[in-house]
């Protein structure tokens, strides 16, 4: 079960992920479908130009508490999705809050444990299917430059 605060943080990251995705000229979801449903997806709008559904291009699944088993999951359900690019979002400020109850991690070092378990699983999936790690400093700074570097110049 995800916490209140997890839940919030992927809210806010949903929110973020999706105006990035529409300043950069996507049709940009929470979902791509009840089937295979990520946290934001990026969809191309020509898809309808050829007579298809918009097509995925980035799906994200965004990581506030899984671990290596939960991260699997994450792949497999980009990968049900089938963008162009999967991109798992670790959002450290969530397994920092974890890492203090860890007697085995801390704060700086659970973070940062949970990225290397999600590089090393899509680097292991990697020739059938391409997915990126992200962190929440990547989003955030995307996000200033795509959303509100855009606004300054409106």
């Amino acid at each position: 079960m995800i916490r209140a605060s997890s839940q919030s943080l992927v809210q806010t990251y949903q929110a973020k992920l999706i105006e990035i995705g529409d300043a950069l000229g996507y049709e940009s979801r929470r979902s791509y479908k009840k089937s295979a449903a990520g946290d934001a997806v990026w969809l191309d709008r020509r898809g309808d130009r050829i007579g298809t559904e918009s097509l995925p291009v980035v799906a994200f699944k965004l990581l506030t508490f899984e671990t290596a088993k939960e991260i699997r999951e994450a792949i497999a359900t980009l990968q049900a999705i089938s963008p162009a690019q999967g991109v798992l979002v670790v959002i450290e400020e969530a397994y920092a809050e974890r890492g203090r109850l860890l007697k085995r991690f801390d704060a700086e070092s659970y973070p940062d444990h949970i990225r290397q378990i999600a590089e090393g699983l899509a680097a292991g999936i990697g020739l059938m299917f391409r997915v990126s790690v992200w962190t929440d400093q990547e989003v955030r700074e995307l996000y200033r430059k795509e959303v509100e570097g855009r606004l300054k110049f409106a």
